[in-house]
Formats: C-alpha cells, sequence, structure tokens
C-alpha cells in the first residue's frame, strides 16, 4: 500500500500530523477522558461511538468497526488511495515528497500544484489594473473584498493562451491538459480553457483547488457558466462548491442550506449567512448527500423561488430521501432567489423563512396544490415521495402528516405508499442484474404530462398546445420543443405514434421519463371538453405569471412615488388581466394539472 515511497517518509508525514486536529476538521470532537470522541462520519447514528486517541494517534467507531491512523481516516473520508491521502498530508506538513510520474501521466501532486499557481494567476489579475471591470461587477453584487479572498475569487483575462504562456514554464503541457486548465482542439491548438470570466475555485474537502466554477463576463456571451471538465482530481458528483470555507458555521448552525449556484453561496455569505454550499454545474446527487451528512444531520434545500427551483428541489428530495429522511425545504418568493433576497435587503426575511422550513410532506403537498392536482392524484405523487424513505418509523410519521394535510384516513395514505413500495421492489427484482442500480428516471409536473398526453392523442392539437403553454411556467422549454416538433411531423403527414414522441422526450430531457401517463388510456378521455379545460388551464397560469410580473413593475414605480402615464398604463393592463382570469376559473369541468 505505500510502495513508491520509502518508510521513512511515510513515517515522517505520519508523525508530523496530528490526529486529532485532523479529524477535528471534519467532525465535531469532543473530550471523553483521555480520549476524544464525536458521532461517526461513517455511519449514521444518535450515541457517539467514535473515538479518538491523541496518545495512540489513532481512532475507532465502536458502532461499525471502522478504525485506524490519519491515513487511513483521509483514505476512508476523502475516497482517496494511499498516495493521494500520503501527497494531502505532506503538503499539509509542508513535506517536499520525491517526485512520482506513473504510467498514465502527472500525479494528483502535480496537478494540485498546477490548480494553485492558476488560483495565484487568476487572483492577481482581478486586483490589476485589468480587473477594474470585474471589480465593479462583483461590487455592485454586493460582495466584499474579504468574500473574494475566503472563496479566492479571480479573473481569467481575456486572450487565448496567457494561462498556458505563463503556466507552461512550470507544468507540462500533458499537467495544464489532465488539470483542465488549457483544452485542446482537434487540429492540436492548445487553448486557455477559461478566457474573460470571474473564476471561483471549488476546493476539496481538504481544501486543495481541484476545479472551477466560471462567469461570463459579458452577457451575450453564451454559455454564461463555464465549469471545469472531471480530471483525475475533480468528480462533480462527489464535491460540494463552498464546503470548505461553511464547515464550521454547518456545526455552528447544525444544519447546511444547499442551494443551486456559486453566487448563492456569495450573497448569502454577504448576508452574514454562511453555512451554504451547491453543488457543481450538476443536479443533487446521492454521493452529495452522503458527503453532506458527515457534517451535519439536517440539509436544508434553498432553491429558486419559481418552477424550475420548485422542479429542482422536488428532484434533490427524491436523491436524499433514499438515505436520510430528515431535510427540509425553504420556500423562496415567487422569481426571488438566495442572492436576490440578500441584494433587496431582505435578510431577516430571509432568516426567518431558513428558520421556518417546510417539511418534505409539507412542500410536496404545497407543490402538488399549486400546480393543480387534487384528490387521489394528489395523494399517489405525495406516497411517491414518501415510499422512498426506508426508514419505517420516519415513513410513517409522514404518513400521518400527508392523511392529516389532504384530509384522508391515514390507512389509505398508508395503502397507497405501500403500493408505490411494493411496485419498486417489483421492478428492482425484475432487472436482469439486481446488483445493478435502477435508472432514474423522471416524472414530468401533471401540466406537463397532461399537455403530452392530449398530444399522443391528438397531434394536431400540438401547435395550439405550445402557443398556449409560452406563458405557462410549469411547462419547460424543452416540452414545447417537442410541441414544435409534433406540429412539424402533423405537417409532414409522418405523425409519431407514442413511443417516438417518449423517446424524443427523454432525448430533449436528458434522461428517463416516467411513462405511466402515457399508457393511461381510461384516465382522461381525449374529448373537446378536455381539450378546451387544459388550454384554459395553460391561460391561467400564463396570465397568473404576467400579472406577478406586473405586480412587481407596480410596486417599483409607487416606491418611488412616480404616479405617471406607465403606472396607469400598468394598472388597467392588470385590471384587464384579472377580469380576464376571473372569467377563465368560473365553474367547469376541471383539468387535472
Amino acid at each position: 500500500m505505500q510502495r513508491g515511497h520509502g518508510e521513512d517518509v511515510v513515517e515522517r508525514v505520519r508523525q508530523a500530523i496530528d490526529i486529532v486536529e485532523l479529524i477535528g476538521a471534519y467532525v465535531d470532537l469532543r473530550p471523553a477522558g483521555r480520549d476524544f470522541k464525536a458521532c461517526c462520519p461513517f455511519h449514521r447514528e444518535k450515541t457517539p461511538s467514535f473515538h479518538v486517541s491523541a496518545e495512540r494517534q489513532l481512532f475507532h467507531c465502536f458502532g461499525c468497526g471502522v478504525g485506524g491512523d490519519v491515513f487511513s481516516f483521509l483514505m476512508k473520508h476523502d475516497g482517496l488511495t494511499f498516495p493521494e491521502a500520503l501527497e494531502t498530508l505532506a503538503r499539509r506538513a509542508s513535506i517536499e515528497l520525491p517526485e512520482r510520474h506513473g504510467p498514465k501521466g502527472p500525479d494528483r501532486a502535480r496537478l494540485i500544484s498546477a490548480m494553485r499557481a492558476a488560483v495565484r494567476y487568476y487572483r492577481g489579475k482581478l486586483r490589476a489594473e485589468p480587473g477594474a471591470g470585474a471589480r465593479r461587477y462583483l461590487e455592485n453584487r454586493g460582495i466584499p473584498q474579504r468574500l473574494l479572498d475566503l472563496y479566492y475569487v479571480g479573473l481569467a483575462p481575456g486572450g487565448g493562451q496567457a494561462l498556458l504562456d505563463l503556466a507552461r514554464r512550470r507544468f507540462s503541457v500533458e499537467a495544464l491538459v489532465q488539470a483542465g486548465l488549457v483544452g485542446q482542439s482537434r487540429e492540436g491548438r492548445l487553448y486557455d480553457r477559461f478566457r474573460d470570466r470571474i473564476v471561483i475555485p471549488i476546493l476539496s474537502v481538504a481544501g486543495d483547488p481541484i476545479g472551477f466554477g466560471a462567469r461570463a463576463l459579458d452577457a451575450n456571451v453564451e454559455p454564461k457558466y463555464l465549469n471545469s471538465p472531471e480530471t483525475p482530481i475533480y468528480k462533480k458528483g462527489r464535491v460540494l462548491f463552498g464546503l470548505p470555507q461553511a464547515r464550521q458555521a454547518i456545526r455552528v448552525a447544525g444544519s447546511a442550506l444547499v442551494v443551486e449556484g456559486y453566487f448563492d453561496v456569495l450573497g448569502l455569505a454577504a448576508g452574514g449567512i454562511h453555512h451554504a454550499v451547491a453543488p457543481c454545474g450538476t443536479a443533487w446527487t446521492r454521493e452529495h448527500m452522503h458527503l453532506l451528512l458527515r457534517y451535519t444531520p439536517r440539509p436544508l434545500f434553498l432553491f429558486d423561488g419559481d418552477a424550475a427551483g420548485e422542479m429542482a428541489a422536488w428532484r434533490a428530495l427524491e436523491n436524499s430521501l433514499p438515505i436520510h429522511p430528515d431535510v427540509g425545504i425553504v420556500v423562496l418568493p415567487s422569481g426571488k432567489d438566495p442572492d436576490d433576497m440578500v441584494r433587496d435587503g431582505r435578510i431577516a426575511e430571509l432568516r426567518d423563512l431558513i428558520e421556518a422550513p417546510l417539511s418534505p410532506v409539507a412542500f410536496g403537498h404545497e407543490c402538488l396544490a399549486r400546480q393543480g392536482l387534487e384528490g387521489h392524484n394528489r395523494v399517489a405523487r405525495l406516497a411517491e415521495l414518501i415510499g422512498l424513505v426506508e426508514s419505517g418509523v420516519a415513513r410513517e410519521m409522514m404518513v400521518d402528516e400527508a392523511a392529516e394535510r389532504v384530509r384522508m384516513p391515514a390507512r389509505l395514505v398508508r395503502e397507497e405508499v405501500e403500493r408505490t413500495r411494493g411496485g419498486r421492489r417489483k421492478r428492482a427484482a425484475g432487472r436482469a442484474d439486481p446488483g445493478q442500480p435502477e435508472t432514474p428516471v423522471t416524472r414530468l409536473t401533471p401540466l406537463e404530462e397532461a399537455v403530452m398526453q392530449l398530444t399522443e392523442r391528438e397531434p394536431s392539437a400540438a401547435g395550439k398546445l405550445y402557443e398556449a403553454s409560452r406563458g405557462a411556467p410549469a411547462v419547460r422549454e424543452k416540452i414545447r420543443e417537442v410541441l414544435l416538433w409534433v406540429e412539424e411531423r402533423v405537417r409532414s403527414g409522418a405523425v409519431p405514434e407514442a413511443p417516438e414522441l417518449l423517446r424524443k422526450l427523454c432525448g430533449e430531457l436528458g434522461e428517463e421519463v416516467e411513462v405511466a401517463f402515457l399508457l393511461d388510456r381510461e384516465g382522461r378521455p381525449a374529448d373537446e371538453q378536455f381539450r378546451e379545460n387544459l388550454l384554459r388551464r395553460l391561460e391561467e397560469q400564463a396570465i397568473e405569471s404576467e400579472l406577478e410580473t406586473l405586480g412587481y413593475e407596480i410596486r417599483a414605480l409607487e416606491a418611488k412615488e412616480e404616479p405617471g402615464a406607465r403606472l396607469k398604463e400598468l394598472l388597467e393592463q392588470k385590471q384587464a388581466l384579472a377580469r380576464r382570469l376571473a372569467h377563465l376559473r368560473e365553474p367547469r369541468r376541471g383539468v387535472q394539472a
């Protein structure tokens, strides 16, 4: 295991690292006689059974049996090989190791060294004269210098090879490419991956820079955000942005806020809220959940207050509840993200929301109510969420809460949950290789399901549905692209059948889609009344969204005390839309959405 370095240097590193100090940076160690103890970071427990001996420089968990020295802990906790753990601890102790180059190129230490050089280079550029525009941008976003220093924010200058020309004096081109700092075209041309962007380093749990998130300074440049590719040292699904900086605040707060992006983390920190982390350009995964649970038993999801944020929160729950049921969801005002709340001076309101998060059941119930889902359909979707929970006690508590909210006997909710779990077990048993994980499947929103169900049965309605859904926030742009595709197929006389429609849906969304709504031929008759009600519901959502936007603009004008033609025009538009909405909501045969 220690091949590649002499036993003498390994022992030097071991002796230079205090195991209590090392492990204390990851878990909340408390004195216990001659030892220290904490809840084990490797399995869930309520009574601490994880002990660290300062005298013997060893750790051991009496609950799960894991134990070892400083190398063992880092390998287990961070998923490192022994050479990687040795290199990490040697840097911590300022002990130089003999350089190693394996057959596949530069080693981890060399790649991290290149990343550190890039961090210094980018930070210098932000502080220099060419960084004035970037500094103004960051200042306008309310991010003070102390946070720029804490998060090592920098600037990648324009041009094609500025970093490359500087860094290749110390590092091989192979190392720069492997670290994700330099790209290479098919023709072999080398170029800086990040150009004319604010760059924010992504740190490992050990505090090493392993990747970058970068935001374009020019609003017309796409993509707005550009992330490092996966590299030998950077795996997106195994790291959380801001975790090293937030670790102590998470312990103090007893919880961690999971937000959507880098600037949400920075914005919250600017408002004095320091226990936030974010996934790095990817959706929330079970690996993220396992990582965060090492630091807190109480993750809170704080996503944007719009349809996309609501959907992201639902999916985050789907990947979290199978592992840990004690999660909360902080619901923001419509149209707002965490950074907006801080910049609007609504920090006290934001703190109140964080102090009173919704339970998964409460969030699910409110989410489904906003989507218009009622009766058995709402219970079925809640049951899917509750059925993900493995703990019988936690599941029963959620059943009771759901029953109270939907005003239905707990027995019926429990039966629906067990039916859902039974179906999942059957699907798992039916897989060719039971050892393989079940493929993640996403569900469309109820309104999207209704739109696609009608499209499958009446392809000629796709054009009308596209136009009606353009302002409906519960229908994603990708779904509207499918509607356009169906309309084009109808015009050409090649009407798609259900399997082809499903493949197109999966292709546009980039993931597997729950197919049940396309199989439910009895659920919604494709009659004229259903079609008209669905179109009406889409129009309702579009008007609701437009009214909300008008409300913001009206309040802004009123706050500035600028009555005039524009304010009068907006108020008249609002009244007309409100009348139209009231007319649409007159009693009729409804569509479940």
